[in-house]
Order: C-alpha cells, then sequence, then structure tokens
C-alpha cells in the first residue's frame, strides 16, 4: 500500500477519539487520558453516541457529521460490530487515518459470514482510509508529545522505532525499555494488520531522520516481496533488528501448509530475513543487546575476538559462548605477547582469553589494552571484571574508558555482579561504550554485531559471473509446458533430466527398459556392472523418500555384474514397490552403469514451493542424514555464485566437503554451479514446483545428478525477489561509430565493468553527475550502484565490446529511483564523454520514461546543475519542465508520465 497518508497518522494536528468516556475501564478514555498526560499539542475531540458535553474536559460530539473539523487522526475504540461502520461515516467525513484498537474482530464475523476485520479492511479501502489495526495497542510518537495507546506507561523519547504485532509484548517492552533508558522516535503494535503493514511502516522509517534503528516484532509477513523489498531499502541505512516467534509449530497461531521438503517453517522466515538484511535474535532480551552493539560498537574490521579478564573463569565462560555462536578467538602476535608477559605474573598462560590476575590494577588494564592496540591482528576486545577485595570497579572503568580513546579497537565490557558495579556500568553507558550483565550477554550481542555485518555484506557482494543470460534454454520450457498442458502433474524420470540437462546440468547416462527381459538386453549390450532403479508414478515426485521414510524403501540395487543377479534384484525391487506403493503405477525400471568413478559427499539439492513465499532453493545432506541432522537449508532465489555459497556454508555437508573431499574448491563450485542454475531453472519455467536432484555426486570434471524428480504445479510460481528481467534488453546502433550496444538492466556481476566506466570519466562529467568532484569510487559505492532490487529501482546501462581487445565496456547508465507509492522517479544520466553527439543518452533516458510510464508511475523528477548545459538541452528534447531551484541552486526538472488517478496523489504532487 505503500506511504499514503502515513504522515498524518505519525504526525496528526487534530485527533478525535471514537467511543471514548470517563469510565475507568473504557478503552477510549485511557487512550485520552494518555494523549493528555502526555501534552499532545494538537486538537482532541471525542465521540460519543450518549449526550456528553465533554469526556475528561475534551469536547464531545453525539455524531461523526457534527465534527466541526475533519480531524488527521481518528482513534475508533467502540464494539466490533460498530466498527465497520463507522470506518465508513469516517470516511464520508474527510478522514484520511484511523487506529482501530478494537479486538476480538478476528472472531467476530460480519452478516456474510467473514471475520470483521475484513469488513474494516473493505471500508477502509472503499473510502481510501489507511488503518492500523484491528487489535492494535496504538502509537507513541513521543518526540511529538503523542501518546496514542492504552498503555500502562509512555516510552522516552529517543532514536529507536519499534513495530510489533503483539499489544501485550509491547507493553513489556516499554516497562523494560524504560528501566534500560532506551527511548523510542517511534512504537507501535499492528494488531490484525489489515491495512498498514511492516512494509508501509518500514517505508516510511527508513526515510525519516529521527529514526536509527528499527525494531521488528514479527509473528507473520502476509507480503513477502513488498516485506522484502521495503526492508533492504531500510536494511543499507539503519540497523533492523527482528524478533520472529512461532518457530515450532506448537506456537504458531495458525497452522500453515508446509513446502515439500521442509518440516517446519522457521527456516523460511531465517532464509527471508537474511536476504533482507535483517539481524534476526531469538527473544526480547536479545534484541535490546543487539541494539546495544548495533548502535555503540565500531564496525568489525576482523571478526575474531580478545578476552581480558581478572580470572580465568569468565574468561572460560566466554570462550565456550563464542565456540557455540561460531565466532573465534583473536591469536596474539609474538610482539604483543612479549609485551604483555612484562606486565603479567610469570605464570601468565602467554594465550588468548587473557587473564589479568584477581588483583589486576586499574593501570594493568589500561597497559593491557594499549598493548593490544599496536597488534593489527586484534580488532574486537571483551573487557570484564569480577568484583573483588583489592580494587574498586568504577576506577577499573575510569581506567578503561581513558585507554579507549583514540584507539582504533573495538571495546565492549561486561562487569560481572550487580549491586557494587551498577556505577561503573552507568560510567559505560555514558561514554558510549557498550556494557553487558554476563559474559554470555557480551559474547552474543558481539556475534550478533559480526552476523549483521555479514548480512549487510551479502547485500554489497557483486559476484563473479556465471549464468549466461543469451543461451536459448526453450527445449525445457517446452518439455514442462507440453507436460503441463496434457494435466499432468509431474515430469517422467527422463524428461527431468532432459530439462536439467538443457540448463547445463551433467546427469549419469540412464536407459530405460519396460520390464525385466529389457534389463538383461540392456546388460548384455553394457556388460559392465550396472545400477538397477524402479520407476512408478509417486515415485517421479521430488522428495518423495522424506515423506515414504528413508531407507525403508528400496529403490534402487547397484553394482550388479550377472544376469542371475539382475533377475533376483528385479524381483526384490517389485517387491519392494507393492508393499509400499501398491496404488502407484509401474513404469519400467532405469539402467546405469555402476558409478563407480563418482563419489565424493553426496548432496541434495533442488526447489520447493511455499504458497507464501514462493519458490525456495534447498541444500543439504543426501540419504537419511538430512532428516536426522536437519541439514536442508533455504535460500530465496535469484541466487548468484555470491549467495550460492552463502547458503552452501550454512550446511554440515559443506564442512565434510572441505575436509574430506580430493578436491574441495571444485566441489565447492561445483555445487554452487548447481545451485545458480536451479535457480534460474524454476525462474524460467515458472510452472515447476518442486525439483529434486538426488543425489548430487562428483567427477573430476564437476557435479554430477545421479537422479532428478520434477513436480509441475496449475499456476506459475513468483519469486517474492524481483529477477533479472530479461525481457527489457534490446540492442541499438550508435549513428556516428556505427558500434552495437545492448541496453539493459545492470546486473550486480557489473561491478568490474561499471567501476571503470567511472574512473574514466572526466571530473566535469563527475560533477555534473554526483554534483561534487570525487576522484575515487569505493567497492562499496559501485556494489550499491549495480546490486539493485528491481522492483524498487532500475538502472538500464549500455554495453558493447571493447573497441580495443576482449570483454565488455559500459558507455552509459541511467538510474530511476522509484518511491514506495510508485508516484515519483528519481533519474539520473551519464554516458562516457567521447560519445558526445551519438544520442546514447537520448536513447537511455527514453528507455526510462517508457519503463516508468509502463508501470504507472506518476511524474519523473531529476536535479541538474545550472552549468550542466547537454543535460538541460536533453531535458529540453525529452519535455521535462525546468524551474531554477534558488534554495539548492539546481534547476528542478518535472516530467508528467501518467494522469494521477487518486486525490492523495495529486494533493503530494501539489504539495511538492
Amino acid at each position: 500500500m505503500g506511504t499514503r497518508y502515513l504522515e498524518s497518522l505519525f504526525n496528526p494536528g487534530s485527533i478525535v477519539i471514537v467511543g471514548a468516556s470517563e469510565r475507568a475501564t473504557n478503552l477510549g478514555g485511557m487512550v485520552l487520558r494518555n494523549l493528555m498526560s502526555g501534552g499532545f499539542p494538537g486538537d482532541l475531540m471525542v465521540i460519543n453516541r450518549n449526550d456528553y458535553e465533554t469526556v475528561h474536559g475534551v469536547k464531545c460530539f453525539h455524531k461523526v457529521s457534527k465534527m466541526p473539523i475533519s480531524p488527521d487522526l481518528a482513534i475508533i475504540c467502540t464494539p466490533p460490530e460498530t466498527v465497520p461502520r463507522m470506518v465508513r461515516q469516517l470516511g464520508e467525513a474527510g478522514v484520511k487515518t484511523a487506529i482501530v484498537m478494537t479486538g476480538g474482530m478476528s472472531r467476530a464475523h460480519s452478516k456474510t459470514g467473514q471475520p470483521l476485520m475484513y469488513s474494516v479492511r473493505d471500508a477502509g479501502r472503499e473510502y481510501g482510509i489507511r488503518i492500523l489495526g484491528p487489535n492494535t495497542i496504538g502509537l507513541m510518537v513521543p518526540s511529538r508529545s503523542m501518546n496514542a495507546t492504552y498503555a500502562h506507561m509512555g516510552a522516552l523519547p529517543g532514536k529507536v522505532a519499534f513495530v510489533g504485532q503483539s499489544g501485550t509484548i509491547a507493553s513489556s517492552i516499554i516497562d523494560w525499555a524504560f528501566a534500560r533508558g532506551v527511548g523510542f522516535s517511534h512504537f507501535l503494535t499492528l494488531g490484525d494488520g489489515m491495512d498498514i503493514g511492516h512494509d508501509d511502516l518500514i517505508d516510511y522509517l527508513a526515510q525519516d531522520p529521527s529514526c536509527r534503528a528499527i525494531l521488528l516484532h514479527i509473528e507473520n509477513i502476509p507480503d513477502p516481496r513488498r516485506f522484502v523489498s521495503a526492508v533492504r531499502v531500510a536494511s543499507r541505512t539503519k540497523p533492523v533488528i527482528a524478533v520472529k516467534s512461532g518457530r515450532v509449530p506448537e506456537s504458531e497461531w495458525m497452522p500453515v501448509q508446509l513446502p515439500m521438503g521442509i518440516s517446519r517453517t522457521d527456516p523460511i522466515y531465517d532464509a527471508v530475513l537474511r536476504r533482507a538484511g535483517v539481524l534476526r535474535v531469538d527473544g526480547l532480551g536479545q534484541m535490546f543487546d543487539a541494539l546495544e552493539s548495533l548502535t555503540r560498537m565500531r564496525p568489525v574490521r576482523r571478526e575474531e575476538l580478545v578476552i581480558m579478564a581478572n580470572g580465568v573463569g569468565p574468561g572460560v565462560l566466554s570462550v565456550d559462548r563464542l565456540s557455540a555462536l561460531g565466532g573465534e578467538l583473536a591469536s596474539l602476535s609474538n610482539d604483543t605477547i612479549e609485551a604483555l608477559a612484562k606486565l603479567m605474573p610469570s605464570y601468565w598462560t602467554r594465550k588468548n582469553p587473557i587473564d589479568l590476575g584477581y588483583d589486576a590494577s586499574p593501570t594493568l588494564y589500561a597497559d593491557t589494552l594499549r598493548v593490544l592496540a599496536k597488534d593489527s591482528n586484534v580488532s574486537n576486545v571483551l573487557v570484564m571484571y569480577a568484583p573483588s577485595l583489592t580494587e574498586d570497579s568504577l576506577h577499573i572503568a575510569d581506567s578503561v574508558v581513558q585507554a579507549s580513546k583514540g584507539t582504533r579497537l573495538n571495546i565492549f565490557t561486561c562487569w560481572l555482579g550487580q549491586s557494587t558495579v551498577l556505577d561503573a556500568r552507568d560510567e559505560f553507558y555514558r561514554v558510549g561504550i557498550p556494557s553487558f550483565f554476563s559474559p554470555e550477554k557480551a559474547v552474543t550481542a558481539f556475534m550478533q554485531h559480526v552476523n549483521h555485518q555479514r548480512v549487510q555484506r551479502l547485500l554489497r557482494e557483486t559476484p563473479e559471473s556465471f549464468t549466461d543470460h543469451y543461451l536459448d534454454r526453450s527445449t525445457a520450457r517446452k518439455i514442462v509446458m507440453k507436460a503441463h498442458r496434457s494435466g499432468r502433474n509431474h515430469l517422467s524420470n527422463s524428461e527431468a533430466r532432459a530439462v536439467i540437462q538443457d540448463y547445463g546440468l551433467r546427469t549419469v547416462n540412464t536407459l530405460y527398459c519396460d520390464d525385466v527381459d529389457g534389463v538383461l538386453e540392456t546388460f548384455q549390450v553394457e556388460r559392465r556392472p550396472i545400477d538397477i532403479t524402479l520407476i512408478h508414478e509417486r515415485g517421479c515426485h521430488p522428495f518423495m523418500e522424506e515423506q515414504s521414510g528413508r531407507g525403508r524403501y528400496k529403490a534402487t540395487i547397484q553394482g550388479l555384474n550377472s544376469e542371475n543377479a539382475i533377475i533376483d534384484s528385479c524381483r526384490v525391487l517389485l517387491e519392494e514397490y507393492r508393499a509400499h506403493y501398491p496404488s502407484s503405477g509401474f513404469l519400467g525400471f532405469a539402467v546405469q552403469r555402476t558409478y563407480q568413478h563418482l563419489g565424493g559427499i553426496a548432496f541434495s539439492v533442488g526447489i520447493t514451493r511455499d504458497p507464501v513465499f514462493g519458490p525456495l532453493v534447498v541444500c543439504g545432506a543426501a540419504g537419511a542424514s538430512v532428516n536426522v541432522r536437519t541439514d536442508r537449508q533455504i535460500a530465496l532465489p535469484p541466487l548468484n555464485m555470491v549467495l550460492a555459497k552463502e547458503l552452501l556454508r550454512r550446511t554440515y555437508m559443506y564442512r565434510l566437503l572441505r575436509e574430506y573431499s580430493l578436491q574441495p574448491e571444485e566441489d565447492i563450485r561445483a555445487v554452487c554451479e548447481t545451485l545458480v542454475t536451479l535457480s534460474q531453472i524454476v525462474i524460467d519455467i515458472p510452472h515447476i514446483r518442486g525439483l529434486e536432484i538426488l543425489p548430487l555426486l562428483f567427477s573430476r570434471d564437476g557435479a554430477v545428478a545421479v537422479d532428478v524428480a520434477i513436480d509441475l504445479a496449475d499456476k506459475p510460481g513468483r519469486p517474492i525477489i524481483q529477477p533479472y528481467p530479461r525481457e527489457l534488453e534490446e540492442w541499438l546502433v550508435l549513428p556516428k561509430s556505427g558500434r552495437k550496444v545492448i541496453v539493459r538492466p545492470v546486473l550486480a556481476e557489473d561491478e568490474p565493468t561499471h567501476r571503470d566506466f567511472h574512473h574514466q570519466q572526466s571530473p566535469e562529467s563527475i560533477r555534473y553527475r554526483f554534483f561534487q568532484y570525487r576522484k575515487h569510487f569505493s567497492h562499496e559505492d559501485v556494489a550499491q550502484m549495480v546490486q539493485i532490487d528491481y522492483d524498487r529501482e532500475m538502472v538500464f546501462i549500455a554495453n558493447a565490446q571493447r573497441e580495443e581487445g576482449v570483454g565488455e565496456e559500459t558507455l552509459g547508465t541511467v538510474r530511476g529511483w522509484t518511491d514506495a507509492d510508485n508516484l515519483q522517479c528519481e533519474f539520473a544520466v551519464m554516458v562516457q564523454d567521447k560519445l558526445a553527439g551519438e544520442g546514447l543518452g537520448f536513447s537511455l533516458m527514453q528507455k526510462l520514461i517508457d519503463y516508468c510510464r509502463n508501470r504507472g508511475t506518476v511524474e519523473m523528477i531529476g536535479n541538474v546543475l545550472p552549468d550542466n548545459r547537454p543535460m538541460l538541452a536533453l531535458a529540453k528534447r525529452l519535455g521535462f519542465e525546468a524551474k531554477y531551484n534558488i534554495e539548492e541552486d539546481v534547476i528542478d526538472l518535472r516530467l508528467q508520465l501518467n494522469e494521477p488517478q487518486k486525490d492523495w496523489q495529486r494533493e503530494r504532487l501539489k504539495g511538492r
């Protein structure tokens, strides 16, 4: 839905509370009292059907139609059956936003039989009202003295936004945060979230400079495509930390349909949040610890940790937690060990963690930190102190604070205990050094910081090229669509093999026989050991072994080298088949040469589809271990090589591959290439519902699929992350030089040519584009230019073969940023200096204009420096309206692409 009217929700000039009275337990009365006690500066009104003149001193009206003004925000606290009618009345009165606090609307039903909350949603859509709720605790904006909730206390002002789904959890968080001195820029819960959702609020908060971090409590994600798109934008500029409740089937509010090959939904949410750049934590306590680390700790240059304490015990506890969370201790250099030896007792262990001794003085703490600061291997230091009779905790804290000034070290602390160390903790809070109550909390918060930077790094990674986007894969699509049109819900074994072979995946050569005689004839031709697999209809579906119980049904017998052995084996396979799948149609036997030349770690890789989150790529162990170890990991397509390797690294099998493979790097690359290919298959052929390669083995030439199964769906599946839009590619010929140029959307793999393109530009062209001179573009700068979300942003690049050699070069680029409401698109364009007069800038701009017009964007805008005459001439040629902006000293350009269809669109454009 976007950010439409959300400014009226968060910054209303006037509020009406519907249903408020002076009864102590009245919900509306509680909200009114909180608004008044919080010092809300705007106008307040009450609507109550009883003939009250005032409620708590606020003017009361009998009907909505009697209100003297149309308020910016309405807060509805009336019985469930009255709410839909009230929303309609408020809409007729011109109200644009409403908070519905009334609960029970998911269980109360309208005359049509649907829950009342859907009637509220429909009424809001009919009249264009944005609705928060129903069943929400309300909204706080402390900086604007607005407490529109029924909470027992107000929140402190701060820079953190909290968006939750449960009112009771929200109440406890307010209390908890107050005790820890944590303030909020915004605080609210979604309730049933029938209109305003996480994605809308994240879009709004991402643009609000008063919000520097976003905390999310999530029970479900109704629109994951918009959620991921919004969070990926927000998480690039501010930390986003999430708690997901309902992690196991027993705690889920509503039972959900699980996709094939997945035993619970939580790993799917894990994959979604990771891909969006969100730090996921395990509980509310960890949420605030993570907030402490992300907002106070410096960026982590290295991930290893040094631990120092006045005793062995705290260090041991810290190392235990660090190891459990996958962290590593830093190795001290020889120079550091020798320098520390001069400070320590003779019995010092000469290693990390560093035991300073029970009687460690403030001077020893400070000197140790100064020595560590000189070690290039050391980046992060956990400083711990346990109370003792010999030293004062505050004095030691002061020494740590002084030693930390001007150092490059990322220092955080843990002062153990309670009553005697509170002053020391307060001192750390005052100067901005993170401090924690226990070694476990400190290490967990540190690893959360590390994990957050890892997921952020994934957002900026630019992968090596692997998938060739120009190859023809029409054969595979024809096979699938022919089966789909015939009404089949799966492919045959041979068809499934043909599909993945068309995408370049290698398979074991397989022959198909109708009966035992056919198998014998094949053996007589092959004259070498063979493997036999019985094929039946249900066995052609992916992930079937998990449903039947791995090992309980024998479908393959290997290494047969005589006719008698073949006859006996076929009999055994038929008996197994009749016992386990008597109603499944028999399709024959598949015969393969015994694959003794294949080996390595056996993987199960494939595609499954979730009804909410769409296609998913899965990777893990083949055989019984996939269930015993719960090793199946999940990622969202589309994948590139970087994302595929991140998926592989999360599996237990990755460690086996690293340790036991004869050629680990080659095999790792082979698995990653397979995962990227599977991702591309499901994007190109969206009618594929499930695909499993089982097992995926290895030869000297790469990965080999031994068996494959593919399921089909009635309707195509859509990834929640927009894949590369190949349909937008087009070729053109430059009129002067005659060079053939492809204009296409940018890819993450374009970073090298994109970086070269910017480095070759003249200082003047750089100033025109970025409004300042820039000599250098870092990896992070260029990665952000090419790692885009095609849902929110579009970059078209013009590439051509290099005139002087092999490879491509980028000749020009045009970029468009579209707001969350698809109202305006801001553009920027640049072409190589030597191509002036070729018309490439015009072609790129026209490409972007056509794209935005087709997707319904209302207006295109841009800013141009007054002396950028070539761009101003191009804008005039394209029909832009130009106006000088005296405050910014730029020329504002505007081009209407489509007529605004809604009043709110016209209002917002007029306001700008």
